[in-house]
């Protein structure tokens, strides 16, 4: 497969279509987090996909308005996106950063408010509210005695445009951070990507089974150079 040459850089609100068409859709739309939340998809009409992708990329636009996550894109040399990434920090037991992390949990309430003001009407709501529920209960459990953890939020590259470094290239600009401030990873991976975690040092450390896959809970220590 022929290489592509690509940059990483911030994200802007108004990169929140494309990427929401051409990278985070078609990137997840066969890992089980999307198929659960979307078991019609492979019949869905044109109308209904463009639907699904237009909730996508309006949670995305709040999310790079708000700015309290982080966010990478990367773009071939004609400006397209064809990677994206997001992760948040957190950290509970430093009185420092008490006043941002109060700030993240008032967005999430805020971004809970903003995908219940429409959702596409294609959306299995009990199943996607189910496995949210797993999700959590997973993720605060691997979580909960910890502190200064680098969460993984988002991790897409368009399909077209797998293996060929972009995922790996995203990976190290987060680890390089998380190692630098001593901070854990944390990411709940879709089948397909927990060969990319494993490679940056993530281990598994559980499991959410659906019936269209399982997600992985996986953990990476803070590692010196």
């Amino acid at each position: 497969m022929q290489q592509i040459s690509f940059s990483l850089s911030e994200v802007e609100v108004s990169d929140a279509e494309d990427i929401a068409r051409y990278v985070q859709v078609p990137a997840m739309q066969n890992g089980p987090l999307y198929r659960t939340m979307f078991p019609l998809s492979d019949t869905m009409t044109e109308e209904q996909r463009n639907e699904v992708i237009r909730w996508y990329a309006d949670m995305l636009e709040d999310a790079f308005q708000d700015r309290w996550e982080n966010f990478l894109k990367a773009s071939s040399t004609d400006g397209t996106p064809i990677g994206f990434c997001g992760w948040t920090v957190i950290e509970r037991n430093r009185k420092q950063f008490e006043g941002k992390n109060d700030q993240v949990d008032e967005q999430l309430k805020k971004e809970n408010q903003k995908k219940e003001s429409w959702i596409p009407e294609v959306i299995d709501v009990d199943c996607w509210t189910s496995l949210s529920g797993a999700l959590g209960k997973e993720r605060d459990r691997v979580l909960g005695g910890l502190d200064n953890i680098c969460r993984l939020t988002f991790m897409a590259v368009d399909p077209k445009h797998q293996r060929q470094g972009i995922g790996s290239a995203m990976m190290q600009r987060i680890c390089e951070e998380t190692d630098q401030h001593g901070r854990c990873a944390y990411v709940l991976a879709a089948p397909e990507g927990v060969r990319l975690y494993t490679k940056f040092g993530f281990e598994i450390v559980g499991r959410v089974e659906t019936l269209q896959g399982t997600i992985t809970s996986m953990l990476r220590q803070p590692q010196q150079s």
